[in-house]
């Protein structure tokens, strides 16, 4: 809890600034899940503020999600929101994204079989109509906390004895790496913002109508063929995109 500051020429409130460095600290992980956070006494000292303008900025932080109080054990860090950089080059799966931050990835298999592909997921894959895919999806967590909902789909004929593997345990880039020999390379992706429907919602653990991202998928493998077609909700309270672009 180092650096904390407020600057007092600026004209934003300096609640809202206590709120954006705490919120920061958590994004970058200096502040983790499950994490105490000092109390309003410690935390006031530390900005040099009165404790009702520290507890302006834990109210806000509390109604974003960020922060929950516990009776008996104070304010604890909710949840990791994490930053989800779109890259011209090099992507990661979910469990690597996870890892990378620190976090523990986990799966929870809602459906996992093969089925005659619908006409859009036959485009995607580039099959011919009536082709059979393999469906899984899954609601994806990080520490135990849901984070984003997934389906994805893999052509059949390639992939059929991916139905023997246990996807709650183990990546799906993994499996067709070393099962397959089958290297995710390539991907195109698509971001538009959506309210979540009912089911959506229950699996995501939020309330129907709550904004998230979705990401729609294409994979290609090193020779260029298609491997995947996925389409991941994101819950937004735990995810932003962020866009790099160069001049």
């Amino acid at each position: 809890m180092s650096s904390l500051h407020v600057n007092r020429r600026d004209h934003t409130p300096i609640f809202k600034q206590i709120a954006a460095q705490l919120r920061q600290q958590i994004e970058q992980g200096k502040l983790r899940f499950g994490d105490v956070m000092p109390g309003e006494r410690e935390l006031a000292e530390s900005f040099r503020v009165s404790r009702m303008t520290l507890r302006a900025a834990i109210d806000e932080l509390v109604d974003e999600g960020l922060l929950t109080r516990q009776r008996g054990r104070g304010t604890i860090v909710a949840h990791v929101r994490i930053s989800k950089q779109a890259q011209v080059l090099g992507f990661m799966s979910f469990s690597e994204e996870m890892r990378a931050r620190g976090l523990t990835p986990s799966s929870r298999v809602l459906d996992f079989k093969s089925e005659v592909a619908n006409a859009a997921v036959a485009a995607q894959l580039d099959l011919p109509l009536g082709a059979q895919v393999i469906l899984l999806k899954r609601v994806r967590l990080a520490n135990g906390e849901p984070m984003a909902l997934e389906c994805c789909y893999v052509p059949y004929e390639r992939f059929k004895r991916l139905l023997e593997f246990d996807l709650a345990a183990r990546s799906l880039y993994d499996i067709l790496e070393q099962e397959f020999e089958t290297r995710p390379t390539l991907c195109e992706e698509t971001v538009e913002a959506i309210a979540l429907n009912a089911p959506e919602a229950r699996d995501l653990g939020c309330k129907r109508g709550a904004p998230a991202l979705l990401v729609t998928r294409v994979t290609r493998d090193a020779r260029g063929a298609l491997i995947e077609a996925e389409q991941t909700l994101y819950r937004s309270d735990r995810y932003r995109m962020v866009f790099m672009r160069e001049r």
